[in-house]
């Protein structure tokens, strides 16, 4: 499954909305509030098997869905690459 369904199933789980695109806008055009906010954060930390840092976990700073794919990636493709350098040190 991709970020952007993963992401979307989360945002459907908070809010009950059925159409989500990365343009949406995750407090005006989806209404979550701040306590939505705070939640996603830890959903996405739980479905993605990711520790954000300190500095990501401010919930305003992300403003759409395509924000939340993005900082998703950046997760991901850092964690891809400290096992890449994992496996050649052990080598």
């Amino acid at each position: 499954m991709e970020i952007f369904d993963r992401v979307k199933a989360i945002l459907s789980e908070l809010n009950g909305a059925e159409s989500i695109e990365p343009e949406h806008e995750l407090q005006k055009d989806l209404g979550l509030d701040s306590l939505q906010m705070v939640t996603l954060l830890l959903l996405l930390e739980e479905n993605f098997e990711i520790i954000l840092e300190e500095s990501d976990m401010n919930p305003f700073a992300l403003t759409t869905v395509q924000h939340i794919v993005d900082l998703i990636e950046k997760y991901i493709k850092k964690d891809e690459e400290d096992d890449d350098g994992k496996e050649t040190k052990e080598s």
